[in-house]
């Protein structure tokens, strides 16, 4: 065999199920955002407009899904097996390793894991006769069973028959110099930003305004009717138009917010770019502050 063996998860229903919920949540933001123009200033407007930010929250959630799965792979090595699963990864050297079996070898199945989606199918659960186990899978139809002295991984291949054999070689002819043991999950990374001096200061920081942000324009629409919000070549304001057009702006404060600090996650996870993660993190504080800057401005509230 080579050195290397790569194995996809199936991916076809999951990545259609995660495409079909982001297109349901972007119609949903869609249908709040026309409520929320059609309405008067008032609680409901409100709830609308948290609503709406609450269901643009969850964009980048069910992306980063589709993402990890899209290049999600099972690499087996002649010294051990590399599972890369978006932000999680796991480094199984061949020494740990007990043995490898198909799932639908087991008399008791296996329960999956809570929340679990086709393309999604992460998280624990445990077994009578495995005791806790670890899924990194997308298909529960063809779920491999990977056992280690520390831990059991629960993966899902898209010929388990083939990756079961092909693991099976690979423990028979034995490893010389077993890769390093590692693991890397998510919440891990999230705590190594905010550890860091400037991370834990910018990002609570950028998620702050946001919020202050909604609140002060929510307040102070009560106080002015109408508001320009266009103006001419000369800077004159035009037609001036209903004081709840100004939620506006913190939907598209959030919408800022959010890509900046993906943005910032993304870049940060190399050393050699993570000035870019500190300016990403600051632009969405300054994009904040404007748009608060103007929303003062607009309803007038100083003068």
């Amino acid at each position: 065999m080579t050195d290397q063996q790569v194995f996809r998860p199936p991916r076809n229903h999951g990545l259609i199920l995660h495409v079909g919920i982001f297109l349901l949540v972007a119609a949903g933001i869609v249908a709040l955002m026309i409520q929320i123009f059609l309405r008067p200033v008032g609680w409901s407007l409100v709830l609308y407009l948290v609503g709406s930010l609450l269901l643009i929250a969850l964009l980048p959630f069910i992306a980063y899904r589709g993402y990890a799965l899209l290049h999600a792979s099972y690499t087996i090595e002649r010294d051990g097996l590399r599972i890369r699963w978006g932000l999680r990864s796991e480094d199984v050297p061949l020494t740990e390793v007990l043995w490898v079996r198909e799932a639908s070898d087991l008399v008791v199945p296996l329960r999956l894991p809570r929340f679990s989606l086709p393309g999604a199918i992460l998280g624990e659960s445990n077994h009578q006769e495995l005791g806790r186990l670890e899924f990194i899978a997308s298909d529960a139809s063809s779920l491999v069973i990977v056992s280690t002295f520390n831990k059991t991984l629960i993966l899902s291949p898209e010929d388990a028959a083939d990756f079961t054999r092909c693991f099976q070689r690979v423990i028979e002819m034995g490893s010389l110099a077993p890769i390093s043991a590692h693991t890397a999950v998510p919440a891990a990374f999230f705590s190594q930003v905010f550890k860091d001096k400037l991370g834990r200061v910018l990002v609570p920081v950028s998620a702050a305004l946001a919020i202050l942000l909604l609140l002060v324009t929510s307040l102070l629409i009560p106080f002015k009717e109408l508001v320009p919000l266009r103006y001419d070549r000369t800077g004159q304001p035009l037609e001036a138009v209903a004081s709840s057009r100004l939620l506006l702006l913190p939907v598209i404060g959030v919408l800022m917010n959010l890509a900046d600090l993906i943005g910032g996650f993304y870049a940060y996870r190399k050393p050699d770019s993570q000035t870019i993660a500190y300016f990403l993190w600051a632009a969405g504080i300054v994009t904040s502050l404007l748009l608060l800057l103007a929303v003062v401005l607009l309803t007038g509230i100083f003068r």
